[in-house]
């Protein structure tokens, strides 16, 4: 389950960096990211399709870059404190007080409580401001399918967390998030690029919560 945990952290840090107290950062980048933060706080719910690129450390230098990345492709879909993220056989589902989290290979999901703390990340912040946890700067501004981009590095100021830095694309027009880089010390790079984002879609109660009827077989394990 780290792919989709980590997806969980990744695609929605962005709310929780902006309008931080540290006086260094950048207030260009300050700006772009209240911009984006207030735009999806704004958002009754909102669906989303992204691709997942996990790029290895090579062994060699000369080996095939290739040999080591990998491209997952995913939906997530959240409303209020609601979310579902499906992902390569995988889903974790949330009703706002209880969570889900499915395996296909394994015919089994576990049932956890859901409590959500400042020290976790999880969907639910698009539509809050959280204010502490990152330094940022402009790091480039760019061009992308004809759109211009700005990039934002973020550094956790907790650095006993698993990354060192943080690259979000936004657009410069739209406010909205293109591609999240996240670099972690041991050398992987995870980027999420947003593919497609719908917000307030039609979305059906249903679909924030798990059935077992709809999955025959599947083990369930309940650790509430």
């Amino acid at each position: 389950m780290r792919l989709l945990t980590s997806f969980v952290f990744l695609l929605f840090l962005i709310s929780a960096s902006a309008q931080t107290e540290n006086s260094a950062n950048d207030v260009e980048a300050s700006n772009l990211l209240k911009k984006t933060s207030e735009k999806y706080k704004s958002y009754k719910n909102i669906a989303a399709e992204f691709k997942l690129v996990i790029q290895h450390p090579k062994l060699k230098p000369e080996e095939d870059d290739k040999k080591y990345t990998d491209t997952i492709k995913g939906k997530i879909y959240l409303q209020g404190a609601k979310f579902n993220i499906d992902v390569k056989g995988q889903k974790i589902i949330c009703d706002g007080k209880n969570m889900w989290t499915y395996s296909a290979a394994d015919r089994e999901v576990q049932v956890n409580n859901y409590e959500e703390t400042n020290d976790v990340f999880s969907p639910t912040k698009i539509f809050s401001l959280y204010n502490s946890g990152y330094s940022y700067q402009i790091k480039e501004k760019k061009t992308v399918n004809g759109k211009a981009v700005t990039v934002v590095e973020m550094s956790p100021v907790n650095k006993k967390v698993s990354y060192f830095k943080i690259d979000v694309s936004l657009d410069d027009a739209t406010g909205t998030i293109n591609e999240t880089k996240v670099y972690e010390k041991n050398g992987v790079r995870y980027i999420y690029k947003l593919t497609k984002q719908t917000p307030d879609s039609s979305l059906t109660d249903d679909l924030f919560t798990f059935d077992p009827k709809k999955y025959p077989g599947v083990k369930v394990v309940d650790l509430r």
